[in-house]
């Protein structure tokens, strides 16, 4: 069974392309067969990371219906282990498909041979990016320490989980009216409540053993910090933590926290993933670690396990001795 992983952000520029790539070299540089798929419909340059030229097939074509199966757009990397699958940047609309063209590459993504695939979808809000980014129960977001990255990524989380609380009920359902009613109830001006939403929902359809009530508990995003200056940051990523829990609810694990490198740019104007020409620097020793605690919490979301403390203070601190080392 293949494990989706979706990676989103909450605003351009906090380096969600470069640590997709990079990932992705360093899961398949375990051994995992892994495919990359560049999932910015309307600003596709995933390629150029890559050192690839933008003359592949890419999913403008499935999307127009010039390929059938996803498996036909899969291009060689030069990398072991890792395929590819470009977007698209020269259909003009591609990035606003609708309802089912998007499910039906979600069907045809399950069907992928692959041990990862890894999503990097556009940033932002939009209906698509959420849907896809909702794949999973872990799916990551990629911020910087930045208090408008942190707001931006905080907004995103917001976003994404009223999408996914409202997706547990059929539509015209009960629930679903009783969603929009709330929300079309809440007074202006206020931000409105995603735990009073939910605590209301469960009191009017179901006790703690609804269905919808168990998704909600397994709904546990994953957080990469990049462009890490000090350990001060940290502080950042602890309010991120508690705003995202005080305000929804939810969970979130810290899987890395990167510094600032200047060797990005480079890596970048060159088109080679800086996991392959600098496999010893502090960035890619920051993605090593998230790589680890990415494959540790597959494991235990396929086993229904939550051993590894990923939702404590204490996580993040470790990360951070990491980066000062």
């Amino acid at each position: 069974m293949i494990n989706i992983l979706p990676i989103a952000s909450g605003k351009g520029g906090v380096g969600k392309s470069a640590t997709s790539v990079n990932l992705a070299v360093i899961l398949a540089q375990n051994g995992k067969r892994v495919i990359l798929a560049d999932f910015d419909f309307g600003g596709a340059n995933l390629h150029t990371l890559l050192g690839l030229k933008n003359n592949h097939a890419g999913m403008g074509n499935f999307i127009y219906k010039q390929a059938d199966d996803l498996s036909e757009l899969l291009q060689d990397t030069g990398i072991e282990n890792l395929k590819f699958i470009a977007g698209d940047c020269l259909y003009p609309g591609t990035s606003n498909i609708d309802t089912m063209t998007k499910k039906k590459i979600i069907r045809k993504i399950a069907s992928l041979d692959a041990d990862y695939l890894i999503l990097d979808l556009g940033a932002g809000t939009t209906y698509n990016t959420l849907d896809f980014f909702l794949l999973t129960h872990n799916s990551v977001i990629v911020t910087t320490p930045e208090l408008t990255s942190i707001l931006n990524a905080y907004s995103f989380m917001k976003s994404a989980a009223f999408r996914f609380f409202t997706a547990q009920f059929k539509a015209r359902s009960a629930e679903r009216k009783f969603i929009d009613e709330y929300i079309k109830n809440s007074t202006s001006g206020t931000e409105m409540s995603f735990i009073d939403l939910v605590h209301k929902t469960e009191a009017q359809f179901g006790g703690e053993n609804a269905q919808f009530m168990d998704e909600i508990r397994k709904f546990r995003p994953q957080v990469i910090v990049n462009m890490g200056e000090t350990t001060d940051d940290l502080e950042m990523a602890k309010r991120f933590r508690a705003l995202v829990l005080n305000k929804l609810g939810i969970q979130v694990d810290f899987v890395g926290f990167l510094p600032r490198d200047p060797k990005i740019s480079y890596a970048i104007a060159l088109r080679t993933p800086l996991a392959i020409s600098e496999p010893d620097c502090k960035f890619v020793s920051g993605i090593r670690t998230a790589a680890e605690r990415i494959l540790l919490h597959s494991y235990e979301l396929n086993e229904n396990m939550f051993n590894t403390d990923l939702t404590s203070d204490s996580d993040i601190e470790a990360l951070a001795s990491e980066f000062d080392q």
